[in-house]
Parts: structure tokens; sequence; C-alpha cells
């Protein structure tokens, strides 16, 4: 008999003692005299014998609660897919008896997600998955985890010194100096580039974001980029609406780019000017379907994908690997970091 496929009923054969027997002591739980708990362990030791996880949990019972905590969202949206990805990771663990409860925040709204903290520390979860857009309360959040011993797991957007888990996302940096690699690719060293910040509450720009300009702004500078980089808020009215139109019509040839996933807004408004878009280099993050849309009308040149539905699948299936089987988990686990175009979005599966 091969070890692997030794089971509990071969134990108890071998130790003369019933199935019930040999599972107490597995479990060690007792009524057990201690003859026969030696001789079972003796046996165990012996087979090196590894109990049946699934029937292991299933027979114990436990119940496995995680939290993910996420920005508030409409379907089709980014974060959608984040939850899409979660909720097959979850799916898939049903046997292990996982469930996960989302609690969401408003993006722009740093108060929004301060609000969760006292829910997320309350319930006790057994791990937490944190999208990073509030980074100053992301970190306070993470502190008080640590006082209570509770594994977390961060998306989106790394920050270095906490004591997450893991983190899964891209690299947020590299991201920004591969789009502005791609804009000089189309538009010259002395053109115009338009960066546009859509804020909708409380002048709130995400770590991700952040990240991103960095590595494009650092990009542009490395490669002695001689023309002029200007910045617009853009707020969804119509006073802002024609600021930004106004801001961009253009005579020479520009790049407009977004770090978030709402370029399909800007593409809205230039639909609304007269705008020559053979003269405007167009580049978004992530493949929601208005956005694809976009990029297959020849609006948008380029979108930068990171997998969102991964991020989320990945950031539960670490944290059951963790807290159930013990496993190791790599801090970092950068997703790829996709470019799309016209050609190849239709075959791109996030």
């Amino acid at each position: 008999m091969k070890k692997k496929n030794l089971r509990i009923v071969d134990i108890a054969k071998m130790a003369n003692v019933s199935a019930g027997t040999v599972d107490r002591v597995i479990h060690n739980r007792g009524l057990v005299s201690e003859e026969k708990r030696k001789l079972i362990e003796k046996i165990l030791k012996e087979h090196d014998y590894k109990p049946n996880i699934v029937a292991s949990f299933l027979a114990s019972k436990k119940h496995f609660k995680f939290a993910m905590v996420i920005p508030k969202f409409n379907i089709g949206e980014y974060w959608s897919l984040v939850q899409s990805g979660s909720n097959k990771a979850e799916n898939e663990l049903s046997d292990f008896n996982v469930s996960v409860d989302y609690l969401y925040f408003d993006q722009f709204s740093e108060e929004s997600f301060d609000n969760l903290v006292p829910q997320i520390i309350e319930n006790a979860y057994d791990g937490v998955v944190i999208a990073t857009l509030h980074r100053e309360k992301v970190i306070e959040l993470s502190k008080a985890l640590d006082e209570i011993e509770t594994p977390y797991v961060f998306i989106d957007s790394n920050i270095p010194g906490c004591n997450n888990l893991s983190y899964f996302g891209i690299d947020s940096y590299a991201s920004g100096a591969i789009a502005a690699k791609l804009m000089l690719s189309i538009i010259s060293n002395n053109d115009r580039i338009i960066i546009v910040h859509p804020i909708y509450k409380d002048n709130i720009i995400s770590t991700q974001i952040e990240n991103r300009e960095s590595g494009f702004t650092d990009f542009l500078k490395q490669n002695k980029f001689k023309g002029e980089i200007k910045k617009v808020v853009f707020k969804p009215s119509t006073d802002c609406i024609e600021k930004l139109k106004n801001s961009i019509l253009v005579k020479n040839n520009t790049g407009i780019i977004t770090f978030n996933s709402r370029i399909y807004e800007i593409v809205n408004v230039l639909n609304k000017g007269e705008i020559d878009f053979s003269k405007v280099c167009l580049i978004g993050y992530d493949a929601i379907e208005r956005n694809r849309e976009a990029l297959k009308n020849n609006t948008l040149q380029y979108l930068i994908s990171q997998r969102s539905a991964q991020q989320g699948y990945e950031s539960i299936k670490s944290l059951s690997n963790h807290i159930i089987f013990g496993h190791k988990i790599d801090k970092e686990n950068f997703m790829s970091i996709d470019i799309l175009i016209k050609e190849n979005i239709d075959y791109y599966q996030n």
C-alpha cells in the first residue's frame, strides 16, 4: 500500500481499534487510552500519514471569514472586475467554509474609509484584503490589524513599510514609465502633454495615481522631454467640462493621459469639442468596457491593463493558503503590465 493512499480505516485495522478512535487521536480530541494513543501515533509516524485536508475541514466545520475593503462601484467598472475575481476564489474555497464580506468605501473620501475601521476590527476577521487608495488611512488600519494579529493583503498599489502578508497588483511606478514611453513613441519631444486628474470629492488623489504619475514624469525627465506638461483637474460639472475642453483644444500634437480607469470620461469631453483626433495621443488605464470601446473606435491609442480580476482572485486565495494550509506567501506578487491596442483588445481576457 502506498503511503499517500493510507486512510483512517487502514490505520484503525493496524491498531485494532475503531476509525473513530483514530480520528480522535489525529485531531487530539481525547477520550482515548494512553496505550491506544501511543500505538496509533506510532503507526501514523511509521507510515508518514497525511490527513485528507478537505475531509478534515469538512469534519471540523471551522468557518473562515475574510473582509475585502474596496471602493463602491457600478457594474462594468474597474472594481467590479476585482470583486468578480474574489467571488471566483470564494466559490472555489467553499469546501473549506470560506466566506468573504465586502466593505465598500467612497474612493474620493478618506472619511468613508475611516468609518469602516471599527467594523473591520470588531468583526475579528481571519484576514483582510485592502485596496490602498487612501494611503495614510490604510497605514492606520494596518497598524490596528497588527495589534490584533490579523493578516492582511494589499491590492491596487503597494505601501512599503507595512506588515502586510502580501501585495497583488502591478508595479505602479513601472506602469507610469511604460505609459510615458508609449506617449513619446507617438508625439515628439517638443509637443505638449496634458495630465488629467478626475477628482470628485475632497480633492483625493490615490496612492496608485501618485505612483503612476511619478513613473511617468521621471521617464520624461530621463529622456529630456522639452515640451509643456500641463495638469488639469477634471470635475463632472458643466463649467469644468468646458474648462477641460478649452484646455485640450489643440493646434499642435498633444498627448493626454489620466492615471485611473476613467479615460472614457475624457473621451466623452473630447467628443463634445471640435477636436482633431489625428493630433491627439490618448492613453488610459484598465480594460473596462467603456475604455475598450474607445480603443476599438480609434479614439484611444493605448490602454494599460493590470488584470484586476486576478488581483481579487489571488488575494483571497493567498489568505486561504496561508491561514488554512500554512503556506508561505511571497511578499510581492506583481501582475503583468498589459499593453492593449485596437488590434489585440478583442483577444484580451482580463
